[in-house]
């Protein structure tokens, strides 16, 4: 597909006006979550909307935060030293919880900067008692599942080895957004900090010396602050009820220019051209910026999910995540994550803003995803990224953002990690992606990817049960489904052409809708819908992923027959979506 001539008109509009004013105020303001400088920066982005006369809305949630204020790892033992240190989000606070003081340091190496849970549970069988009571020292980032995993084990604290000369910071519960009566005891109970790589080696040789112990510093502010939420709405002039979420978070670690100020200023940017465009447009757009992200682990977004709920349910046709666009080196579309069903129209799109390939991942359980519970589509998290080669060269880690730039989360992500002709490139990406997808008269969604992609899934989980269990209903389903969806995209192909209020493409649209609510939420949320899943990685079709685990029980063991129970019933859920779709799309056979 050609750019045609109004999206190049609307592409070459695109200007770095708003985003380098933007970018100028950012680097002044410390934007933490209920803090002045947020206010401040909001009050900001405020006012620009002002001078461009678009409209827009303030909101005010109330949204629970976990705000790190200071740490220290000290060594009693075998030697005094006091070394550099952070705590996440949501580790306990020393000043307020029982003290971490003279407790033994035990060492568990892991590889790849992640916990490996395997070794580590067979570790426990063989010596229950190893970390219990203990602090355990390890590499990697104070991930959510690391942290849960050491409290489940009896630790009282855990350092953490991030793997270059800065400390990342970050947030360690497991708790999406506020939280919840279903889930407001799962707040860490253990003290968690990171040290750089320098003082964690140093930390590494005391230990395979002989005995260490140490004191464990932590200060967080916790509870409840209200934050501003910014809210826009661009009008379609065909369907305006039907938008595309368009959204980034405003909140930083520290100055946080890459991540994620030039969010800010794209987001910013696109609202002035697009609301210049609105005649244009057939659906609308909404703009959202972010409070909580950091510290409240998406706090804002899930407020916004909570709270325009149904609405979202029954309008919302795409949610566009803009984070850690424009950063220096990221000149590469192979790392995008998009849902399946939107393949050709990402792919598409970025090769005609600028040229260039893709490659789509499964979104991950991050990012202000927090709309695959009630089944939305969904498209980018972060756009491009440092390629692989030049990373390997630089000697760069993996970090969550800042197009892969290693200052991610520090007091090092200042203006020299923007690019902005990198953001330029950034910003038509994302606005192209968002026009093609609010007028195209019928939505650009193909289903038989995301319906392929169940059923590799289920070939994959069919092999790990290998006898013990049978998916040949479900794959069945999936099949039936799938041939179901071939023959309505060679029916729906004939009105592409019409009106977006054209009854059968209309009965169309909410077909697409109806699919991506249903198979969205079969395959990212256990929880269903309304109800977010904890901040752990969520496999592909959760509710049957256990199958990968059946083979460790013996047939007699009690998880065992657990297991397959929850097999028994995760497969209903699924075959039941798959039937429902499969009697939803053969209506509609009869219509067109």
């Amino acid at each position: 597909m050609a750019v045609i001539n109004h999206e190049e008109d609307i592409l070459k509009e695109l200007s770095l006006d708003i985003p380098r004013k933007i970018l100028d105020k950012f680097q002044t303001l410390i934007r933490e979550s209920g803090s002045e400088d947020e206010k401040e920066a909001f009050e900001f982005l405020a006012q620009l909307l002002d001078e461009e006369g678009i409209a827009y809305e303030m909101h005010s949630p109330k949204i629970y935060l976990s705000v790190p204020v200071k740490a220290q790892v000290h060594v009693t033992q075998p030697e005094n030293i006091t070394l550099r240190a952070k705590t996440p989000a949501f580790s306990n606070s020393t000043f307020e919880d029982e003290p971490v003081d003279n407790c033994e340091l035990i060492y568990i190496p892991v590889s790849s900067g992640e916990v490996d849970l395997d070794s580590m549970q067979q570790l426990s069988e063989e010596q229950e008692d190893l970390v219990k009571g203990k602090v355990v020292l390890t590499e990697g980032f104070a991930m959510p599942a690391q942290v849960k995993y050491f409290e489940e084990m009896g630790a009282v604290g855990a350092v953490f080895v991030n793997p270059g000369k800065n400390i990342h910071d970050g947030i360690c519960t497991t708790i999406w957004g506020s939280p919840d009566l279903d889930n407001y005891e799962d707040e860490p109970n253990i003290v968690a900090t990171a040290v750089n790589k320098e003082d964690g080696e140093k930390l590494i040789e005391l230990c395979n010396q002989g005995e260490v112990t140490v004191t464990l510093e932590t200060d967080l502010k916790k509870g409840w602050f209200e934050c501003p939420l910014l809210d826009v709405y661009i009008e379609g002039s065909e369907e305006p009820e039907k938008y595309v979420l368009l959204h980034g978070h405003l909140d930083s670690w520290t100055y946080g220019l890459g991540d994620n100020a030039t969010g800010d200023a794209a987001l910013m940017e696109m609202a002035r051209v697009l609301h210049n465009n609105r005649d244009k447009l057939k659906r609308s757009v909404r703009i959202a910026i972010w409070p909580g992200h950091s510290t409240g682990r998406y706090a804002g977004s899930t407020w916004f999910a909570d709270h325009f709920a149904i609405d979202l349910e029954e309008n919302c046709v795409a949610q566009v995540n803009c984070d850690s666009p424009g950063c220096r080196w990221a000149t590469s579309y192979d790392s995008v994550e998009w849902t399946p069903e939107v393949t050709d129209h990402c792919q598409t799109a970025i090769r005609d803003a600028v040229g260039a390939p893709a490659k789509g991942n499964r979104p991950v359980r991050a990012g202000d995803y927090s709309f695959h519970n009630i089944g939305i589509t969904s498209y980018y998290m972060l756009s491009s990224t440092i390629p692989d080669d030049l990373a390997e060269e630089k000697g760069y880690y993996p970090v969550g953002g800042c197009g892969g730039n290693i200052e991610w989360h520090t007091e090092d992500d200042l203006i020299h990690i923007v690019d902005e002709e990198i953001l330029m490139n950034d910003m038509k990406v994302y606005l192209l992606s968002v026009l093609r997808n609010v007028n195209a008269n019928i939505l650009p969604y193909d289903f038989t990817h995301t319906i392929q992609d169940h059923m590799s899934t289920l070939k994959t989980y069919q092999e790990a049960v290998d006898g013990h269990f049978s998916f040949e209903q479900i794959e069945k389903d999936a099949n039936d489904l799938n041939n179901e969806l071939h023959t309505f995209y060679e029916k729906i192909d004939a009105y592409s052409d019409e009106n977006v209020d054209h009854p059968i493409v209309q009965e169309i649209n909410n077909t697409l809708l109806q699919l991506s609510r249903e198979l969205t939420r079969i395959n990212f949320s256990r929880a269903g819908k309304f109800r977010h899943d904890p901040a752990l990685d969520v496999p592909p079709l959760p509710d049957i992923a256990p199958a990968l685990d059946l083979k460790k029980y013996d047939e007699n063991d009690h998880l065992y027959n657990v297991t397959l129970n929850h097999l028994v019933r995760g497969s209903n859920r699924i075959s039941s979506v798959y039937r429902q779709l499969q009697r939803l799309i053969e209506r509609i056979h009869r219509n067109i």
